[in-house]
């Protein structure tokens, strides 16, 4: 594990961490994972369980507590998920250190952003990339039959279980920003830029089906190794969007034998729909017709 003291700075408002701090009555840190907006994730060993853990620590300011609250609540509602099947992080439980809410997940291996980084972003081959799209397809099926929206589907938020594990297992994980489908509103801005919805960049009324097309613009990311809309601003997305089917586009389709195997045919329009979680899981070994998104 690597002990500079440097990586374990948290954010502003928060307390200092380092390897071999203690974290609640069982916990004692080993390594930093990683840092957010929400607060930083550590790798634990739990004294209790005597198992490794990844534990999410929240900031200390009122507003990220409440997200913490809520993301409880969302866990608390899948809980009766089996994990394994359903392609969801397993969610431990929850403690306190100090005024730090610190919630509990099984620890895996690596995101699917690290994955293809670690690829130095080569496209991976269709008999790899199935098995993810239709994992992360059935999560996301799951969070429907509970009525729930993700809204932060992204290669960040998705991790693999094992890289040396062939076909790769993954699980989706980070409910910090998921919420009630029914609370979506029209105007209120979710999910990241490079994996926004149309209907959420246009505020108008939109469901959970928004992670659906979080889903195809990962699925084409994997199969090419770029990411479909980069940019840093909603306008940046509209040049792009608004350019499709364009010779750019075509070029990109045409150059990935990967995509057009898995996604063929597929409509390029500025708005393309997509499947629904049920009938994408119907068809786990066919070519995907991505032409409904509701």
């Amino acid at each position: 594990c690597n002990s500079d003291v440097s990586r374990f700075q948290p954010v502003r408002n928060s307390f200092r961490i380092f390897k071999g701090s203690s974290l609640g009555l069982f916990h004692n840190v080993e390594a930093f994972l990683g840092e957010g907006t929400f607060g930083f994730v550590t790798k634990c060993h739990n004294f209790e369980t005597d198992e490794a853990v990844a534990i999410k620590i929240s900031k200390s300011d009122p507003s990220f507590l409440q997200q913490a609250r809520r993301e409880i609540a969302i866990l608390k509602q899948l809980q009766c998920l089996d994990p394994d099947t359903c392609n969801i992080v397993r969610w431990n439980g929850y403690f306190f250190h100090k005024d730090h809410i610190c919630l509990s997940f099984e620890l895996l291996d690596q995101s699917l952003f690290a994955y293809m980084k670690e690829r130095n972003n080569f496209g991976l081959p269709v008999m790899e990339l199935r098995p993810i799209i239709y994992q992360i397809n059935m999560a996301l099926g799951h969070l429907k039959s509970k009525g729930i929206a993700h809204t932060d589907l992204k290669p960040d938020n998705v991790m693999v279980v094992d890289r040396h594990q062939k076909p790769l297992r993954v699980k989706l994980i980070d409910f910090g920003l998921a919420c009630p489908a029914s609370e979506l509103t029209p105007g209120f801005i979710a999910q990241s830029l490079w994996y926004r919805a149309p209907e959420v960049m246009l505020h108008i009324p939109y469901n959970e089906a928004i992670d659906m097309w979080s889903l195809g613009l990962i699925a084409a990311e994997l199969a090419t190794g770029y990411p479909l809309y980069p940019g840093n601003m909603p306008y940046d997305w509209c040049l792009v969007a608004s350019n499709l089917p364009s010779e750019s586009m075509q070029r990109l389709y045409d150059s990935s034998l990967s995509l057009s195997s898995l996604l063929s045919p597929i409509s390029l329009s500025f708005c393309p729909p997509f499947l629904s979680p049920p009938s994408l899981s119907s068809h786990p070994n066919q070519l995907w017709q991505m032409d409904a998104h509701n």
